[in-house]
């Protein structure tokens, strides 16, 4: 009875001490919009879009719940069986789905956009529904993505994967793909990266879905935790200090 005891015990301090550590925090799909600082940390870089800005966020949320604001960016599909697999780690920014929704906890949104299928004017698809898309040659989703999910459920098998929202633009621009979907308020600057000009790609009228971003958290990590996580995110924006890195990050400053 006492060795029985002993070693519950045993497994309440360990579990104590790991979510007593800092969360390890992961991002992806970054590209030109952060770098490193002097102490080595990951920042936003001002004005240039989504991902800066979901830094800063993740960072001032760091900030009041005492957190290490060391970020580490992976993959997307990488980061989802990481935060899947290890204990006290997080993802963002994810979209939340039926089929992720047990897999992992949230704190969020971040932020809430509309994804749209995109092509090149000088190639219209002239496609105006999913059923459309369907029948189109190819399409580039990102690996892992909420997209590639999307295509599969709605039984689409005209698509192929890349490791980037930006090589996909680059496949669509080269006429290797037909149609690549993007989130209607990133597309501007991802079709820059991929050295296409806003007269060269336009928006079809067929909208994927309406997506809001999210943390995903694992499983393992307690409610109480969760729930102080999702208290931070909501005291930055009720403060004002959520439209304030809106503007200095994702707005492009001209």
């Amino acid at each position: 009875m006492k060795k029985s005891v002993f070693l519950i015990v045993i497994v309440l301090l360990i579990s104590v001490n790991i979510f007593a550590q800092d969360l390890q925090f992961l991002t992806h799909s970054s590209k030109e919009q952060i770098y490193l600082d002097e102490e080595g940390q990951m920042r936003g870089k001002q004005h240039t879009g989504k991902r800066a800005f979901f830094v800063e966020v993740v960072r001032e949320m760091m900030t009041v719940m005492n957190n290490s604001k060391v970020i580490k960016e992976v993959p997307l599909k990488r980061g989802l069986f990481m935060v899947k697999e290890n204990a006290n780690s997080a993802l963002f920014n994810v979209t939340r789905t039926d089929e992720r929704e047990n897999q992992y906890k949230w704190v969020g949104p971040l932020y809430k956009e509309s994804d749209y299928f995109y092509e090149m004017k000088n190639a219209p698809t002239g496609i105006t529904s999913i059923e459309d898309a369907k029948k189109v040659k190819s399409i580039c989703v990102l690996n892992g993505s909420v997209h590639e999910s999307f295509l599969k459920e709605n039984n689409f098998t005209n698509f192929s994967t890349n490791k980037s929202y930006i090589g996909c633009l680059k496949m669509l621009k080269m006429g290797r793909v037909n149609l690549t979907p993007a989130a209607n308020s990133t597309i501007s600057d991802k079709a820059a990266e991929a050295g296409l000009t806003p007269d060269q790609i336009q928006q079809t009228p067929v909208v994927l879905f309406e997506t809001a971003g999210y943390i995903a958290f694992s499983r393992s990590i307690p409610d109480v935790t969760i729930q102080k996580w999702q208290i931070a995110l909501d005291q930055i924006k009720k403060s004002g200090k959520y439209q304030q890195l809106f503007d200095q990050y994702f707005l492009s400053g001209d």
